[in-house]
């Protein structure tokens, strides 16, 4: 009999009204090819099976091939992919969906992988309050480095709260099934890696002002804290929005904002470098 493994944060879901509800919330079609990441027992890849043209199953777990095997007796459209989810080259793989129950110490990497990656929708289970992150708004003690850059670039919604009863073994916390579509032309952000060293550097002292928070953490970006002060001196009196906006606590700032002030920093320090 298979044991679950808890170094693999293996908790089944196997609840089939929340299989059919994720299923239903990506809107699979016999056109849609999907990518599911992590097997379990297969119930919902079974559903993706019988909805979608084609399921693309990353797993990691060997000794979980006896349900490999019994679904692809089944179903002539699955196609498991043995290996770690976060090291596979997605590229490789011609997925329009994504739709998992994903072990949640990989949630954070996997989720930016994927929307590295591209795709059309996802429909996502997290740890409940790790989703509570990625939908906050600005101002509230959930909104962090994860909601600006999920948010910054995608629509994202939780579509319902799972109760620990809809897996196996029982998890210690709620779930969450979320909902993400991409928007590019949501924001535009002027340099994708910077953005992101940005939001990690602003974000290590959030309940601080933008200016305070850019300066103690200022190797993030490469500079000592006395030629962040010296920078920063020189980009604030570039116009009364960016000094309003440095001046902010970090958790204060809009998505937007945030993006925007990025962008206006980026443009600055490679006009500074020229």
């Amino acid at each position: 009999m298979f044991k679950p493994k808890k170094k693999l944060g293996q908790c089944f879901l196997i609840d089939k009204n929340f299989v059919k509800k994720a299923v239903e919330s990506a809107e699979i079609t016999k056109d849609d090819i999907v990518l599911e990441i992590g097997l379990g027992k297969g119930i919902l890849t079974e559903e993706l099976a019988k909805n979608a043209k084609k399921v693309y199953v990353i797993e990691i777990d060997k000794s979980l091939e006896p349900y490999a095997n019994k679904l692809k007796e089944n179903y002539n459209n699955i196609e498991i992919i043995w290996g770690d989810a976060l090291k596979v080259n997605l590229d490789e793989l011609d997925f329009n969906k994504v739709v998992a129950n994903l072990p949640y110490q990989i949630s954070s990497p996997i989720t930016f992988k994927l929307i590295k990656k591209g795709f059309d929708l996802a429909v996502l289970m997290y740890q409940y309050e790790f989703a509570r992150r990625m939908v906050a708004k600005e101002g509230t003690k959930d909104y962090g480095r994860l909601s600006v850059a999920v948010q910054s670039r995608a629509d994202v919604e939780i579509v319902a709260k799972v109760p620990p009863t809809a897996f196996s073994p029982r998890p210690k916390v709620y779930s969450a099934i979320v909902k993400i579509k991409p928007n590019k032309n949501k924001y535009h952000i002027e340099n994708e890696d910077f953005f992101d060293d940005f939001l990690r550097t602003i974000f290590q002292h959030r309940n601080k002002s933008v200016r305070k928070a850019l300066i103690n953490s200022s190797k993030e970006l490469n500079y000592s804290k006395d030629e962040m002060k010296k920078i920063l001196e020189e980009f604030s009196n570039t116009n009364l929005e960016v000094k309003n906006l440095i001046n902010e606590k970090v958790f204060k700032l809009s998505v937007k904002d945030i993006v925007n002030l990025s962008n206006e920093f980026y443009r600055f320090l490679k006009r500074d470098k020229n």
